[in-house]
């Protein structure tokens, strides 16, 4: 029996069950949903969206280049909702004298960096990364946020015999809701 093993994949899903042979070769696309905008312009020609900001919500693809097994897919039927953090970094920029960065969703992780790419000192509390005093220069905050998501489509896996390798896609978009 394996112990002490680790995910090969950065994204944190239980749902998916990543572990040995599983979550190698992966990429995640992340995207705003189409409803997330409905732009008109109004009689002067300026352009407005006007969808409500419930509707800012966000799509994940994961899919899979070689795998040697696939993650737990059995039961993600569309419909089916479960958590997750992707690998992927959203980018806020803190102006010089600020001191916050409001996310979107809640943040998993984060990381403050001047220009330079100096560290900066920060804490987080929900979808708010703070730095421990006011940027003397701008500072970029990069974060990995939390996504509750539905499964919207059939999962799709192809196996190859030969080389028993596993190919699969996941298509997602987030729950929502006030």
């Amino acid at each position: 029996m394996m112990t002490g093993y680790t995910s090969p994949t950065a994204i944190l899903a239980p749902a998916l069950g990543f572990g040995w042979q599983t979550g190698f070769d992966l990429s995640v696309e992340l995207s705003p949903i189409a409803a997330s905008a409905r732009i008109v312009r109004n009689w002067n020609g300026i352009a407005k969206n006007l969808v409500d900001p419930e509707f800012r919500l966000f799509a994940l693809r994961i899919s899979s280049g070689d795998d040697m097994r696939p993650p737990a897919l059995a039961n993600m039927w569309p419909g089916t909702v479960f958590s997750i953090v992707p690998p992927n970094e959203l980018m806020i920029v803190i102006p010089t004298g600020g001191t916050s960065a409001v996310f979107p969703r809640s943040v998993h992780s984060a990381r403050a960096l001047t220009t330079g790419f100096d560290d900066i000192s920060s804490s987080i509390s929900g979808k708010t990364v703070t730095l421990s005093a006011p940027a003397v220069e701008p500072v970029r905050v990069y974060a990995r946020l939390q996504y509750e998501v539905i499964v919207t489509e059939p999962w799709r896996e192809t196996y190859r015999e030969a080389d028993a390798s596993s190919q699969w896609q996941l298509m997602t978009e987030e729950l929502g809701g006030i």
